[in-house]
């Protein structure tokens, strides 16, 4: 009897093997980011971008994890600008709705 094995596995290439990793990966986060706050899922897009524009520029991993770094970084600056510009709104919408209680109460009187 004679068994046959195979000298090579060709589905097993290194750019399969990432085209794999790359379309687990879109599958998998937008399903892990359903419970992440505003400033986790910011953060975790510029790390995500950072990384492919690493990989797209550089083509090294050390690219890639700076690219990954600096985007992340970046999605954390945006979140924490965001969230101040919703503040001072807030603040705003309440001082305006104060001042108009004001009126009411001093023409009232």
């Amino acid at each position: 009897m004679y068994i046959r094995t195979p000298g090579r596995v060709s589905s097993f290439r290194a750019q399969t093997i990432s085209l794999r990793l790359l379309i687990i990966a879109a599958l998998v986060i937008p399903a892990g980011a359903c419970t992440m706050s505003d400033t986790q899922q910011r953060t975790g897009s510029g790390a995500a971008l950072g990384a492919a524009a690493g990989a797209l520029l550089g083509g090294s991993r050390a690219s890639v994890l700076t690219g990954a770094a600096v985007g992340a970084g970046t999605g954390y600056v945006v979140d924490q600008r965001a969230k101040r510009a919703d503040s001072d709104a807030e603040s705003r919408r309440l001082r305006e709705e104060n001042m108009q209680l004001r009126r009411e109460l001093e023409s009232q009187q």
